[in-house]
């Protein structure tokens, strides 16, 4: 299938390519090159892609010529080798993981190929690549626009999907009618919000100076906070799941607990709702997590004393769900709180 990140590359190495060739210049190919290699799934990881291409031909390029003067009278492979191995070392030193991948090839290409034209290939494939980096980042402003902290965002709200799911089957589950719910779900769980987290090199880069100021990094990071809180929350449910079969005496308190569990799906329906609806930043949703009625009666039925013949066990397991749900409540409240006053002050 192809989307539009492939669409929108063989496009622009197609259009880069095209004009290349009507310049009448030689070494074109380097400008197709350059866009395959930088075009990624959004502006910042592009841009940070570009900026290792760039100062990787730079650095292969001053060795290659340093190395083939200096090192020119000993056997070719000797000298390569040696100027591979000064590559590597200061492209570590520079934190380059792809520029030095670049640099290799210029030092290799140059030496075996291009060795008697150094003075016109080392210039031309810097100026392609550097069309290519440029002609990448326009293509992503202008064809379909991939920024980040838009993926970011529609990320959180995958997210937040497969949460509404799991609290569902959790409702179910304690009230006996589902056992959907095990440790794969919580490992998809903490897979995605991995996923999320892995954007964020890239947007800060996107962002330029001072990201941390932003209200979209800001906001992202509230989302975070939430999202990680109930994600644990699930784990911990997870672990100490109800058996199917429970007593009647105690039936009262799941029934609160699933109705926590209901209420909280909904409202992080209407989060997803609103970062799927978003005009600009997401605003948050009017409405805020109502507490059941059924839950707000727990208290009572916790002083019942027909729940203290339950077994001590399965009280510890009743007052670690609810702690569970309690925590994950106010992980939600004070994630739509956090929201608020971003959005208010930004």
């Amino acid at each position: 299938m192809i989307d539009r990140n492939g669409l929108r590359t063989a496009l622009t190495a197609g259009l880069g390519n095209g004009f290349a060739s009507i310049t009448g210049i030689i070494d074109t190919q380097y400008a197709a090159l350059a866009v395959l290699t930088v075009s990624s799934g959004t502006y910042g990881a592009s841009l940070e892609l570009g900026r290792q291409r760039i100062l990787g031909t730079v650095l292969g390029s001053v060795l290659l010529l340093v190395g083939y003067e200096g090192l020119g009278h000993l056997p070719m492979p000797v000298g390569i080798a040696i100027t591979l191995g000064f590559l590597r070392l200061l492209g570590g030193l520079l934190n380059l993981k792809v520029g030095y991948k670049v640099g290799g090839m210029i030092v290799v290409m140059g030496w075996l190929v291009h060795q008697g034209s150094l003075a016109s290939w080392i210039p031309l494939r810097f100026f392609w690549t550097c069309f290519g980096v440029l002609l990448s980042l326009l293509a992503l402003r202008l064809l379909w626009p991939s920024r980040g902290l838009d993926t970011s965002l529609n990320l959180y709200a995958d997210l937040l999907a497969q949460l509404q799911r799991c609290y569902r089957q959790l409702a179910r589950r304690v009230l006996g009618e589902d056992d959907a719910v095990d440790a794969d779900s919580y490992r998809r769980l903490r897979g995605q919000l991995l996923a999320v987290r892995r954007q964020r090199p890239a947007l800060l880069q996107e962002l330029g100076v001072m990201p941390e100021r932003q209200p979209g990094v800001r906001l992202l990071n509230s989302f975070d906070a939430a999202a990680s809180r109930l994600v644990t929350m699930v784990g911990g449910m997870v672990h100490q799941a109800p058996p199917v079969q429970d007593a009647e005496l105690v039936a009262r308190l799941h029934r609160g607990e699933a109705d926590l569990l209901l209420a909280m799906a909904e409202q992080l329906k209407r989060w997803e709702d609103q970062i799927r609806q978003r005009r600009g930043l997401p605003h948050p949703p009017d409405q805020q997590l109502e507490r059941p009625i059924s839950w707000e009666q727990l208290r009572e039925e916790l002083n019942n004393p027909q729940a203290n013949r339950a077994s001590l066990q399965r009280l510890e397991r009743i007052a670690s769900r609810l702690l569970l749900c309690r925590q994950a409540e106010q992980a939600i409240r004070d994630g739509q709180t956090s929201w608020a006053a971003i959005i208010s002050s930004g």
